[in-house]
């Protein structure tokens, strides 16, 4: 629990610094969390996220589009915000969002850059605010080399071991020091107080 209200305190002390409606705001609004791969495809794309996607590991085609063109769907059931996935660069099969490999790129499965401008502009002016989710704990899963030794040269810009807690596993979600240094199900932990990385997330947010 203190290692999430931790994490949750750096989340929106990132987000207290970005140009957005204030906390106050917020609080008058009701989300709508989405996991943008599996609400809507791109109008013309296919009648349904579901279609041709038995395999649930993998992308389903749901694209800020799809998205953009269900906003009405959205409202009318009483939301009047939208929490998106996280919008950045994700290594294979990353459709949730979670596992980050580029800070600078957008997730090209969700769209491009002016696909997600234009959803937050049509959100916004049907009165929509716009969330997006930011994973500031971890990035994608990296490989190691003969000697095991992890090669972070994947991930952009955290490519240097120097920006990673040392490797270790969760396995007491009660030990407040597992829980802040050790890894969430294998996934890179990003050491926040790390210089770099701190300015880095403050800097990207």
């Amino acid at each position: 629990m203190i290692h999430f209200l931790k994490q949750l305190t750096f989340f929106f002390q990132l987000l207290s610094i970005a140009e957005s409606a204030n906390s106050e705001e917020w609080r008058k609004r009701t989300v709508y969390q989405v996991l943008v791969d599996r609400f809507a495809r791109t109008p013309g794309a296919g009648n349904a996220v579901e279609d041709g996607c038995d395999d649930l590991k993998k992308y389903c085609g749901g694209t800020w589009q799809g998205l953009s063109s269900n906003l009405d769907y959205i409202s009318d059931m009483g939301f009047d915000a939208i929490w998106i996935s996280p919008i950045v660069k994700n290594s294979k099969d990353g459709y949730h969002g979670y596992w980050t490999t580029d800070w600078e790129g957008v997730n090209e499965h969700f769209g491009t850059e002016e696909d997600l401008q234009n959803l937050v502009k049509i959100a916004h002016s049907k009165g929509m605010f716009v969330m997006v989710d930011v994973v500031a704990n971890h990035v994608a899963y990296v490989s190691g080399g003969n000697n095991k030794v992890e090669d972070f040269g994947s991930i952009n810009p955290f490519n240097k071991a120097e920006y990673y807690h040392d490797d270790c596993e969760i396995t007491d979600y009660d030990d407040p020091w597992q829980m802040e240094n050790c890894r969430l199900c294998g996934l890179p932990d990003l050491k926040q107080e790390n210089p770099f990385v701190k300015k880095y997330l403050y800097g990207w947010i």
